[in-house]
């Protein structure tokens, strides 16, 4: 899938764990490069971000083995574990406080050292995404829901970077965009659950459109990354059919800027500017032509691929005895 996705211009890409639990875990950031291990392909210096999941995914998946089977359940979950969780990051400043009052004592009998409280890396996540360290991720398709989602991080202290799927941003694009949150969406993916009804094809121009929106387009496929150019074209056009003109060099954030951002790594690529990591692709086209084809890709500045040049491009042990020892793709005997 990698090289794949590296064929369609994906030079950085976030892994997100699970869509079925409350809280599916940390995700990695990857600069799209091969390695012999994923340690090789992090993202240097990106935050760690937290996937979690409402709606009908965690209901339908634990409802019959003793989890909460209700969107009332859900939030029952989540908001026992910001509790939980609370608790034990206020456990351990509690603890460095005591540690460094220890330090500076310079009295002979100040004692041995305060015990550390026993780490719980469940908690040690969820404590890292109050403390604004690790970036939270949120699996939701429903308006109410995100809403919702928000005033519990307001509750608790919490920033929301990204709704993913995002299904009906566009009725709550001005709330998105006054508390600073990203949607991550499809083009044009409904229907396939209740929950995935309610959505339009102007989802994302909608959500572009509001003043200080962040729109995304995502894949969540193993195809879809291999054609974002094509998806977000699909998205511009269904825009401009209710009258929002979106210039391409806007358009193009959508796959670029914008999703680097909700990465947490802005700063370091995601636009070409001086200073910032070489990651660059070259298409043969208009990105937005249902032609377009990335030519070449550079992470780094170095060519990762190149379409005219087979050779230059990654192979993974799998397609081994796929291809022919010339490189010349044809498939191996």
């Amino acid at each position: 899938g990698f090289t794949r996705a590296l064929a369609g211009g994906i030079t950085s890409l976030q892994i997100l764990p699970g869509s079925a639990n409350l809280f599916g875990g940390r995700s990695a950031i990857l600069k799209n490069v091969p390695s012999r291990s994923v340690q090789g392909m992090k993202f240097p210096g990106a935050p760690y971000g937290l996937k979690m999941a409402c709606g009908e995914n965690p209901k339908r998946v634990y409802g019959d083995r003793g989890g909460p089977d209700t969107r009332m359940g859900n939030f029952a979950g989540y908001r026992s574990a910001w509790i939980e969780a609370a608790a034990y990051k206020k456990k351990w400043e509690d603890y460095w406080e005591d540690y460094d009052s220890w330090v500076d004592n310079d009295d002979d009998d100040k004692g041995d050292a305060p015990e550390a409280p026993t780490r719980d890396l469940k908690l040690e996540t969820l404590a890292g995404a109050l403390n604004g360290d690790i970036k939270v991720n949120m699996h939701c398709y429903r308006a109410d829901e995100m809403v919702q989602v928000l005033d519990m991080a307001d509750e608790f202290g919490y920033d929301v970077t990204t709704f993913h799927h995002a299904i009906e941003a566009y009725k709550i694009a001005d709330v998105l965009a006054e508390n600073n949150v990203c949607a991550a969406m499809w083009a044009d993916w409904w229907g396939f659950k209740l929950e995935a009804f309610d959505t339009v094809g102007e989802n994302v121009p909608l959500v572009h459109a509001q003043p200080g929106g962040c729109a995304i387009v995502h894949s969540d496929d193993a195809l879809g990354i291999q054609r974002l150019n094509q998806e977000a074209a699909k998205a511009m056009a269904d825009g401009r059919r209710i009258g929002i003109e979106i210039e391409p060099e806007d358009a193009i954030a959508w796959i670029t800027s914008n999703p680097a951002k909700a990465m947490g790594v802005l700063d370091r690529t995601g636009t070409l500017e001086e200073g910032k990591m070489a990651d660059v692709v070259v298409w043969n086209g208009n990105p937005f032509s249902v032609y377009a084809k990335a030519e070449k890709v550079y992470i780094d500045g170095a060519l990762m691929y190149d379409r005219s040049d087979p050779s230059r491009s990654p192979r993974v042990d799998f397609e081994l005895g796929l291809h022919d020892n010339d490189y010349t793709g044809g498939a191996g005997q």
